[in-house]
């Protein structure tokens, strides 16, 4: 079991705790919230049977997850017995040491003991019951990677794809999906496109424009209390910037992919459409609980995950999570000057990945 001494050094260069003077201990607090992920897998694979396709995909998941944590804990309190692991892979749950309780709450119960162990004294006995807890969730986990059939190997690799998705050790865009069509089915790669607000009474009405032609619809904010979402098509455009992405832009413009009938119905067609402002409108909700991230040079991951399992089946489904951060990001920093200035210009640049906020003259 090579693997696990490769994953933990691949694990401890992507800690992003390191550094805290409460390392151990966030690292068991992270330990206890992910082996509630997997004990609510297993609920819910046990409660819901056949009704519940994505079981393994998530049991995967959560699996690496909390196998980051564990190795990382085991890295610092007794790195040696990462090795023992590693060497020792142990095919499932002693019949010796099984309890009376059911494999999952075994499970809970093994890793709530290491929380409460870590509060003692470094004693050589307590070093001993910490080395004899720590080998116990690796036996259980072990058992519930047999019982769930759910490699621990795929689980970690599958970790280390996340991982290089949300925080990469190079960012490398990927390229653009249309970059081999004709140059009229392509997203423009340059483009200044202007915001006009106006007011209908109380209303407040969104004018997009470009070369002195106005595109789209007027758009209102659509809600009773006013929220700026007039401006939504921002979002569409730094998509398009940052993920070389955008039914809704493709729409807009007319330069779909005619040429390829597939793509031009899977991929540009009205469902990717919808799809794409069911995507802004989440994301959305969750900005204005966040001042529209001001401040943030990060989101959540949890936003993130979401966003991607939105869009499995569709061409960006490819692009890496970092990507989506910085479309969102950048987005809604451009999005916060429009809505506060009443407008403007943007510049988009898909060749450089840049958007550009003009102010209104």
């Amino acid at each position: 079991m090579r693997w696990l001494t490769e994953f933990a050094d691949a694990a401890r260069k992507t800690d992003r705790l390191t550094g805290s003077p409460d390392h151990t201990a966030l690292l068991a607090a992270g330990l206890m919230g992910e082996a509630g992920s997997v004990l609510t897998e297993l609920k819910k694979q046990e409660r819901e049977l056949q009704a519940y396709p994505a079981y393994r995909r998530r049991m995967l998941e959560e699996l690496g997850d909390f196998l980051w944590y564990f190795v990382r804990l085991v890295t610092a309190l007794d790195k040696p017995l990462l090795n023992e692991f590693a060497v020792t892979a142990a095919p499932g749950v002693s019949q010796g040491r099984l309890s009376s309780l059911p494999l999952f709450l075994e499970f809970g119960a093994a890793v709530g003991d290491i929380l409460k162990m870590l509060g003692k004294d470094d004693s050589v006995r307590r070093a001993e019951e910490r080395r004899a807890l720590l080998g116990r969730v690796w036996e259980l986990l072990c058992a519930i990677s047999e019982k769930s059939r759910v490699s621990l190997k795929a689980a970690a690799d599958g970790n280390l794809r996340k991982i290089e998705s949300r925080w990469p050790t190079e960012r490398l865009y990927a390229p653009l999906f249309d970059s081999e069509f004709a140059e009229e089915e392509q997203l423009p790669r340059r483009l200044q496109m202007e915001f006009r607000e106006r007011s209908h009474g109380e209303q407040k009405v969104v004018i997009l424009r470009c070369n002195g032609i106005n595109f789209g619809d007027r758009l209102t904010d659509n809600i009773h209390d006013p929220d700026g979402y007039r401006y939504h098509d921002i979002f569409h455009f730094a998509h398009a910037v940052h993920l070389g992405w955008s039914p809704v832009v493709r729409a807009l413009l007319r330069c779909k992919r005619k040429s390829n009938s597939q793509i031009d119905e899977a991929e540009d067609g009205a469902r990717a459409v919808i799809l794409e402002e069911a995507v802004s409108a989440v994301v959305f909700a969750r900005a204005k609980q966040l001042n529209f991230f001001e401040g943030l040079d990060h989101l959540d991951y949890d936003l993130l995950k979401t966003v991607s399992h939105f869009v499995e089946g569709y061409e960006v489904e490819r692009v890496p999570l970092w990507q989506w951060e910085a479309a969102i990001l950048e987005g809604y920093a451009i999005f916060r000057k429009l809505r506060t200035n009443c407008g403007g210009s943007v510049v988009l640049n898909l060749e450089q990945h840049e958007l550009k906020y003009i102010s209104v003259a």
